[in-house]
């Protein structure tokens, strides 16, 4: 048995979204620890993209969730715990719009302590061009799309009706401006667009 639990971190990173992964430290206690398994859960709206254990002399292989939601270690010996574990974890695009802090844990040898970051607000989205209304109500139709941004890219056309963003309808330029105003500029959705008549969907990275 553990002599001492994991302690949660002195500190809590800020995280912005889309950007960089940063660390969470867990502060060593100076006692023999394994053979054992620690668990990760990341905290929601991120992911884990890697871990440092600095198990020198040891066998600690780390495996991470494809989608980078948990990992796991296997300490495979004892020894003592005098340098930080270090979980790197970095915002996914689609966090809440107001940020806020989110909370994941790590288990090891029977005690849990909070993984706790918090996510930065963002920048409201916004189309990279100007559109018009379409009679009744039938979405919003591209009159122009800025060549340097991520619009053009997205393979908008003059022309173009928007229908939806994300699965939200678009009735109007407003409705469209309010869709996109939601979410994170950055964060790339799907939008259903009508061209020569013919339904399609483009993956659009949102302008600001």
């Amino acid at each position: 048995m553990a002599l001492r639990a994991p302690t949660p971190p002195s500190t809590v990173p800020d995280l912005d979204a889309p950007g960089p992964a940063k660390p969470v430290e867990f502060p060593p206690d100076g006692q023999w620890h394994g053979p054992g398994q620690v668990t990760i859960q990341a905290p929601q709206y991120t992911r884990i993209t890697h871990a440092d254990w600095s198990c020198t002399g040891l066998a600690c292989p780390v495996s991470i969730a494809a989608d980078g939601s948990s990992a796991t270690i296997d300490i495979r010996g004892r020894a003592i715990w005098i340098r930080p574990w270090t979980v790197y974890v970095a915002a996914d695009v689609d966090a809440p719009l107001a940020g806020g802090q989110f909370s994941g844990n790590l288990t090891f040898e029977g005690v849990t302590v909070p993984l706790d970051v918090n996510i930065t607000p963002g920048t409201p989205g916004a189309f990279g061009g100007y559109v018009s209304n379409v009679p009744g109500g039938g979405g919003a139709r591209v009159r122009f799309v800025d060549p340097d941004l991520n619009a053009a890219a997205a393979g908008f056309l003059v022309q173009d009706v928007i229908t939806s963003v994300d699965g939200q309808p678009v009735t109007s330029p407003a409705s469209l401006n309010a869709a996109l105003a939601s979410k994170r500029a950055g964060a790339t959705v799907p939008v259903d667009i009508r061209r020569n008549n013919t339904p399609m969907t483009l993956q659009y990275t949102i302008d600001q």
